[in-house]
């Protein structure tokens, strides 16, 4: 038995896992005591947290909720005191309306003038508006365009009557401060008499007044008493309001308005007055923001300089400064619907109420702004007092939580000392096992969880004495295996480098005598085949012949045009004609086969078939010098090596067909050139041009340099390029200089790319013209077709045929003559011609006469 020395144990970098087994037990069991009492005092803390929350959640909403009815019901009573004051002021202008109307029920006898008459006491002033003396009750007045005619004065004479209505009005409400009647006709009576005529401009009409307009059927269609926008009065009465309500006579026509003016004093003291909490204060605005009342603490918390904004301006955020927040205006912009309500906003960092409430008799609004701390002073004490209860809860229930872990550690101690014992007598054998005595055991006692300890570790001592026995014996057979694996996998590692290459040289090689060769020698060396062979069948499918070999005795079957019958001979005959691939040894039925004087040493042969679109086209023969070579793995790879051999072939014949297809055609379109070139001369008439200083001039021989010709050229150079196209020389570019001048090779090039410039555009002018001579002779062939079919007499129309053959070709004669004529046809045949005719002629031709 081989004795193992244990490995000392590394350094144990948790400091917890360095302690000891009783030391780490009294932590644990001290720590599950800390856990259970600190969860349970978290939840305890936990539950009176939420508690607190809770009873301070509700508190907060009792009393907001308390705070905003307050809050509601000192805005509803004052919005409704302020409503009070208007709804007072409707009623007097409404009783003033109905008087009025009653007074024009009555025109027919009050306008007679018995108490008053208009045409007596009004008069023109300088200016041409009217006027009435100071003494009277009310100004009367006219602009100077108003011209005082009966119906007038008579309405005046009836308005008038007011005189015993309207200063009662005005004494019973100390807030009016005017009374006044303006008619269709523009006519004003206004109380008390104020000299109307010295204080407006003479051209003056009142029908154009805003609480006028406002007032008549046009916009106040319902006949309601109606109320304009605030504006401070020129007579210092403050913020004035003025309420209108519309005058029909008893016919139901429009007659004018009858209007009071109030003064807003006590409407501002009112607002002013309002107080709520300790520095809670209100202001009043109209429908459109325009500030009607607010005290000078609102524009101080609003950081609002009164002078920006008095009485009777607008009240937005272009004239606040920034730190309101948007919640303010939002707040105001609700309140132009008319809405009632409350919010929560913070203004320059503290938290406040905003109440609103409208005054539905002007369209106003009343807003009340008050500090929330203000209004939540019993919830803050409460929940002072309920936080000083929380904390004693905390501090009885941590001293329990100390008490509580002081027990726990004193029975952890009694526990882990008791539980140690027998775990210490089980690391003493462990220890002695370790040392190398594996016939210790450890000692049994009960059966709690220790003892069945101490039997599992028996069991595995007596399991390791067996498994060392046989570890030796196991490692040198993993190693054994382990070491064919490395050889299969070498091997299939050359594999794959052999496909690698195979692709490669057929990427690179295009012809086939040079690709297969390279194939063979690659297969035979990777795969270690001592003879790889490729044969190739013929087109007729018959025979199969080497083409390829690395072998010597492969080389010399090449030599001697070594070939195998398909379906005859041997195993490559046999694959070829079955498509199917073959293995062979040299012992047993196929030892046959391997009777081959040029391969001696062949012990096992593999032939692959070679098949490119369904057909066998060739042969793989691969053979070796070692009995059954080829393995499964080996027949796998062989065959993808036999597809890409396939593939290697169908390119390279493909490659050399498409070779010679091109050298082809570019043979036949040089001797088509050459053709058209040489022919080109002849028919133009015309051996080239000279270019010279005075123009081209046509050449009609070639330029010669003979020896007789050198005396004129003796003081010229020349320079003679070919002019080629597509290998063919069409031309020559010759290009004379004064003699002594060097020629440059940049005026080489220039020559030689002028050469090529001049053959592209040449041979596109030949083609242009041959097209369009083309073109003609179609033109031509059409005419004389449709000519010919412009008559169903045969012999007119082959003499058309001739005529216009004659026309085109600039003949003097041309004839049809007949071939093959028999015996009995010979007297009857005729040779028709067709030659130009006289009038005498056709008359012969008409008598019978015939060519």
């Amino acid at each position: 038995m081989t004795n193992v020395s244990p490995k000392s144990p590394p350094p144990n970098k948790d400091r917890f896992g360095s302690l000891s087994f009783r030391a780490r037990l009294i932590i644990g069991n001290i720590s599950v005591a800390f856990l259970a009492v600190a969860a349970l005092s978290y939840y305890v803390y936990y539950h009176a947290q939420t508690e607190n929350a809770y009873l301070t959640g509700q508190l907060d909403i009792s009393v907001q909720q308390r705070a905003e009815d307050q809050l509601s019901t000192i805005s509803t009573e004052q919005a409704n005191a302020l409503d009070n004051f208007f709804a007072s002021a409707k009623k007097d202008i409404v009783n003033l309306g109905a008087t009025t109307e009653k007074l024009l029920s009555q025109e027919t006898v009050l306008g007679s003038g018995t108490y008053w008459n208009a045409a007596q006491q009004l008069y023109r002033l300088p200016n041409g508006n009217w006027d009435n003396p100071r003494s009277e009750a009310g100004s009367v007045f006219m602009p100077a365009s108003v011209e005082l005619n009966d119906p007038l004065t008579q309405e005046l004479n009836t308005v008038k009557q007011l005189d015993f209505v309207a200063p009662t009005l005005l004494k019973s409400n100390p807030d009016a401060i005017a009374v006044y009647f303006g008619g269709v006709p523009s006519e004003t009576i206004y109380y008390p008499n104020v000299d109307l005529a010295s204080l407006v401009p003479p051209d003056f009409d009142i029908t154009k007044r805003p609480w006028f307009v406002k007032a008549a059927p046009a916009q106040n269609p319902s006949r309601a008493t109606v109320w304009s926008d605030p504006y401070l009065d020129a007579a210092q009465n403050g913020l004035v309001i003025t309420g209108s309500v519309p005058v029909f006579d008893p016919a139901g026509n429009f007659r004018g308005a009858a209007a009071m003016d109030f003064q807003l004093n006590r409407i501002t003291t009112l607002v002013s007055s309002i107080k709520v909490g300790n520095t809670g204060y209100a202001f009043l605005v109209d429908k459109d923001q325009r500030l009607i009342a607010m005290p000078p603490a609102a524009y101080t918390d609003l950081g609002i300089a009164p002078e920006s904004v008095p009485l009777g301006e607008s009240l937005d955020p272009s004239k606040a400064p920034a730190a309101i927040p948007a919640e303010f205006w939002a707040v105001l912009t609700k309140m132009n619907s008319g809405q009632s309500g409350l919010e929560s906003i913070e203004i320059n960092e503290v938290k406040r109420f905003v109440v609103y409430h409208s005054i539905p008799e002007v369209g106003y609004n009343l807003i009340i702004i008050v500090p929330a701390e203000e209004m939540l002073t019993d919830s803050i004490a409460a929940k002072e007092q309920i936080a000083q209860s929380f904390r004693s809860t905390l501090l009885l229930s941590g001293f329990l939580v100390v008490v509580i872990l002081l027990i726990s550690l004193i029975a952890a101690l009694t526990l882990g000392n008791r539980l140690v014992r027998p775990l210490g007598a089980l690391t003493k054998t462990a220890e002695e096992i370790a040392g190398g005595n594996l016939e210790a055991e450890a000692e049994v006692r009960g059966q709690d969880e220790i003892s069945v300890l101490a039997t599992a570790f028996n069991a595995m001592t007596a399991r390791l004495r067996n498994t060392l026995q046989g570890l030796e014996q196991r490692v040198i057979e993993r190693t054994t295996e382990l070491q064919i694996a490395n050889k299969k996998n070498g091997r299939r590692a050359e594999q794959f480098e052999a496909i690698a290459q195979v692709g490669h040289a057929i990427n690179s090689i295009r012809r086939t005598e040079e690709l297969l060769p390279r194939i063979a020698s690659v297969i035979s060396e990777h795969f270690g085949y001592y003879h790889v062979g490729i044969f190739l069948n013929d087109e007729n499918n018959l025979v199969s012949y080497l083409t390829a070999s690395n072998s010597e005795g492969g080389k010399k079957m090449l030599a001697r045009g070594h070939n195998l019958r398909i379906g005859e001979q041997g195993i490559v005959g046999y694959v070829a004609n079955a498509g199917q691939p073959r293995i062979a040894s040299s012992v047993g039925e196929d030892a046959v086969f391997f009777n081959n004087p040029d391969l001696p040493d062949t012990k096992s042969e593999m032939a692959l078939p070679l098949r490119s679109g369904g057909k066998v086209v060739g042969v793989l023969d691969v053979q070796s010098r070692e009995e059954n070579a080829f393995s499964e793995d080996d027949i796998n790879v062989l065959n993808a090596l036999a597809d890409q051999v396939t593939l290697a072939i169908d390119n390279s014949r493909l490659y050399e067909s498409t070779r010679r297809s091109l050298e082809e055609a570019e043979a036949l379109y040089r001797q088509y050139l050459r053709q058209a070139w040489n022919r080109l001369p002849r028919e133009q008439q015309l051996a080239g041009y000279h270019y010279g200083q005075r123009g081209a001039t046509p050449l009609e021989v070639p330029i010669s340099l003979d020896a007789e010709e050198k005396k004129d050229v003796e003081e010229v150079a020349r320079f003679n390029v070919p002019i080629k196209l597509r290998g063919e020389t069409i031309g020559n570019l010759v290009v004379q200089v004064p003699q002594g001048r060097a020629w440059g090779q940049d005026q080489i090039d220039l020559v030689e790319a002028v050469a090529e410039r001049v053959a592209l555009s040449a041979e596109n002018a030949r083609l242009f013209d041959e097209t369009s001579r083309r073109a003609e002779r179609e033109r031509m062939v059409t005419e004389i077709t449709s000519k010919i079919r412009s008559t169903n007499d045969p012999e007119a129309m082959i003499r058309t045929a001739l005529d216009e053959l004659r026309n085109a070709l600039g003949a003097t004669q041309v004839q049809l003559i007949p071939q093959a004529i028999s015996a009995s046809q010979k007297n009857q045949s005729e040779i028709i011609s067709s030659t130009p005719q006289d009038p005498a002629q056709k008359a012969q031709r008409g008598n019978g006469a015939k060519k």
